[in-house]
């Protein structure tokens, strides 16, 4: 009788360890969602960095923008950091056509330091949630993915100088900091040398 007793008292703490989902990544700044589809766990910086660049070549007070999203993603214990970059523009798309989806490759320039970064091939599945990550509320928006390394994180959220460019887009202007997020983003990146 003792050890049916102790094997069902087993039992239930097995059942209890299985059926709450594992404790997200602690981040300071960060929304947190567990992403019943994918079983991760997203993490959001709260604020994002958004760039943009004049077009009076083509209308009066028009802007392209680009929107960069820190995320966070936790897989059964395997992090990933990304970013992820909104492309949209107030122009006109039939003054100046949207970039093309090949044309994702983006340069960060960081304190003179070049961040050079290539677009995913696809969006990582669970990444294209609109509402969960800052997506700009604008019709043509143009979504790209990369793979950062935590410590690139830091440095862009550290930098004083930022720019950001498109090299695969025919306009070759820089982007320059719009709105500011780098606070949000450096407490999302943690310390220096945090995992």
């Amino acid at each position: 009788m003792k050890i049916r007793a102790a094997f069902i008292l087993v039992l239930s703490a097995l059942a209890s360890c299985t059926a709450q989902p594992r404790a997200p990544h602690p981040r300071a700044a960060a929304h947190v969602f567990f992403d019943e589809r994918t079983g991760s766990t997203l993490s959001v910086v709260d604020a994002p960095l958004i760039f943009a660049r004049a077009r009076s070549d083509v209308a009066a007070f028009a802007q392209d923008y680009a929107t960069l999203v820190a995320v966070g993603v936790d897989l059964s214990g395997r992090d990933v950091e990304y970013l992820m970059l909104y492309r949209w523009s107030t122009v006109d798309p039939r003054m100046s056509a949207p970039p093309g989806a090949n044309e994702g490759e983006l340069h960060i320039i960081a304190d003179g330091r070049l961040i050079d970064l290539k677009p995913l091939a696809q969006l990582p599945v669970g990444l294209s949630r609109r509402r969960l990550l800052h997506v700009p509320n604008h019709g043509d928006v143009i979504a790209y993915a990369y793979e950062v390394a935590p410590g690139a994180l830091r440095f862009i959220a550290t930098s004083r100088d930022l720019v950001l460019r498109m090299p695969e887009e025919p306009l070759a202007l820089p982007f320059t900091l719009w709105a500011d997020g780098r606070t949000a983003l450096a407490e999302f990146a943690g310390p220096a040398g945090a995992p």
